[in-house]
């Protein structure tokens, strides 16, 4: 989520993501998305994104094909997927204690 100290801004983010899901999926499926960022934390550098879970996969793919963000380049790899925010979060306090 962010290059050589530079930090994203939430909003860069989304709109990266948007654009993405726009362009390789159009708008038909952009809009049964529901697309929102819960947590986002540029030290760590991971967020949590909620979407419906009829487009995780558009979601998941519109992450990966995203290359830069307001001019810096970006790699966004999902990691992990969950059925509840909950859970999730579970799963990224783990994650972050293993580290």
């Amino acid at each position: 989520m962010k290059e050589n100290d530079v930090v994203l801004d939430q909003r860069e983010i989304v709109n990266s993501v948007w654009t993405s899901i726009w362009k390789y999926f159009g708008l038909k499926e952009a809009s049964k998305v529901g697309l929102w960022l819960l947590d986002i934390n540029n030290v760590e550098g991971f967020g949590i994104v909620r979407c419906s879970h009829q487009t995780k996969e558009i979601v998941m793919s519109s992450l990966t094909l995203i290359t830069e963000i307001s001019g810096n380049k970006v790699i966004l790899s999902p990691i992990k997927t969950s059925g509840t925010i909950r859970s999730i979060k579970k799963i990224k306090e783990l994650m972050l204690t293993k580290e």
